[in-house]
């Protein structure tokens, strides 16, 4: 039995579907930051991988099926962002700066935490990018020499948990102005946390969707700025 679920693409495909379909129903059940669907899923796909003792590789090697369907999802999030133009025009100066400071604030407190810390250059490197969605921290990791493996996981982790306390943090901080909700989440957590903020209203999930693509613009310009200033 295990032999054909190792074999068998079709496993890797249904297992994802279903242990998201089952975190949905404990969020729905009990609603917190730890039952965020993406982040349950992933736990609960983590331990049936472990229990079944099957290899990531395989489980990858039939999941990245579901892959295909990332980039129509992503283009689909520009239709909430066109909806939106009047409140982009508006406000577009506003947006920028938040923007460029939100970005500078990452990409710097990322190397600083690593020099504080003693992880090197190299780390720093391959972190500098991890809040902006994993195909353009990718090719800005290669740039700048890091380690694309440990970016890809840092990338993933910072959407599930940005996801899984981006409603916690706005009601600390009393942010209530659906902008400001939706340009923090999309920068801080790209697209995993886009689809929090669209289940938050149209205007956050909009503006995170726009945050996605100005964070990633502007985190290739400021990220090798950042490692050139603390690294020399």
């Amino acid at each position: 039995m295990i032999d054909f679920l190792n074999i068998s693409s079709y496993f890797s495909i249904s297992l994802t579907i279903a242990m998201f379909m089952v975190a949905v129903l404990f969020n729905r059940r009990w609603p917190c930051a730890f039952t965020t669907p993406l982040f349950l899923a992933t736990i609960f796909v983590v331990i049936i991988l472990i229990l079944l003792k099957i290899p990531y590789n395989t489980y990858a090697n039939g999941a990245k099926y579901l892959t295909y369907f990332l980039v129509p999802t992503t283009v689909c999030f520009a239709v909430p962002m066109y909806r939106q133009i009047p409140l982009l025009k508006k406000h577009g100066f506003a947006i920028l700066i938040a923007m460029l400071v939100g970005v500078l604030c990452s990409v710097f407190s990322v190397g600083i935490i690593c020099i504080l810390f003693g992880l090197g250059d190299i780390v720093a490197r391959s972190l500098v990018a991890i809040s902006v969605t994993t195909a353009i921290a990718i090719g800005i990791t290669e740039k700048l020499g890091g380690i694309v493996a440990l970016t890809v996981s840092s990338v993933i982790v910072t959407g599930i948990l940005g996801a899984s306390v981006s409603d916690i943090v706005c009601r600390i901080f009393h942010i209530k102005n659906p902008i400001s909700r939706g340009l923090a989440i999309g920068n801080a957590s790209h697209a995993a946390g886009t689809s929090k903020a669209m289940q938050m209203g149209h205007i956050e999930g909009a503006l995170s969707s726009l945050a996605i693509v100005i964070s990633g613009l502007m985190t290739a310009v400021a990220a090798p700025f950042a490692i050139h200033v603390l690294f020399g």
